[in-house]
């Protein structure tokens, strides 16, 4: 049965300690989950992992509240991990022209603020390299972890602000083809006085 499983940490460090070179001066850089015994790579399932990536300028309670409710209500699904990926600060400059805000956190500051966060759960991931290398490293992720005969994709996620009734949604974001969303910090309109959910244009349903 050993090969029937696989520690998630050990793909993630293997491709991170190659692409950041801070990594050879600190032998904790490249840590990736909180535990000694990370998420697991399971065979004959499809292991998923949460992918959130937003501006955190600066994380809130509402944002914890989201991604916590999403990775503890798909465990169904095999959701095994989450990977938080704060923005790059130029996309923050951006943003601040557009909503007018004085401050912007820098990368690291961001970075800290959520790895420092005590409810961070142990089996999410904060992400502090580029937007850039992130893809890079979500490639050859992807590829060793296939070549190992796991199947394994990743889960984006997006808020109600993003998702809902009157927008246009493609069905694809950030490289994934499947989107957990939540009403957990933020009201949606998603759902139905009964509690059920509305079909998104284009025929997307719950």
């Amino acid at each position: 049965m050993k090969d029937q499983t696989a520690e998630l940490s050990k793909y993630f460090a293997s491709y991170h300690r190659w692409e950041c070179p801070e990594a050879r001066t600190s032998s904790t850089h490249c840590q990736i989950f909180g535990t000694k015994d990370g998420p697991l790579l399971r065979k004959r399932q499809t292991n998923r992992v949460l992918f959130y990536a937003g501006c955190f300028n600066s994380p809130h309670f509402g944002q914890l509240s989201f991604l916590r409710r999403a990775f503890e209500g798909t465990h169904d699904i095999n959701v095994i991990a989450a990977v938080i990926l704060p923005l790059d600060s130029h996309g923050l400059r951006s943003k601040r022209r557009v909503n007018g805000q004085d401050l912007i956190l820098s990368k690291s500051d961001r970075v800290r603020l959520w790895r420092s966060d005590a409810r961070i759960l142990p089996e999410w991931w904060v992400y502090d390299g580029t937007v850039n290398e992130w893809d890079i490293i979500r490639d050859k992720v992807e590829e060793a972890i296939e070549r190992d005969g796991f199947d394994f994709q990743f889960v984006a996620m997006s808020g109600p602000d993003h998702i809902s009734r009157f927008k246009t949604y493609s069905g694809w974001s950030w490289s994934c083809f499947e989107t957990v969303t939540s009403d957990a910090g933020r009201h949606s309109d998603l759902v139905k006085p009964d509690g059920s959910l509305y079909t998104l244009s284009g025929g997307f349903s719950p």
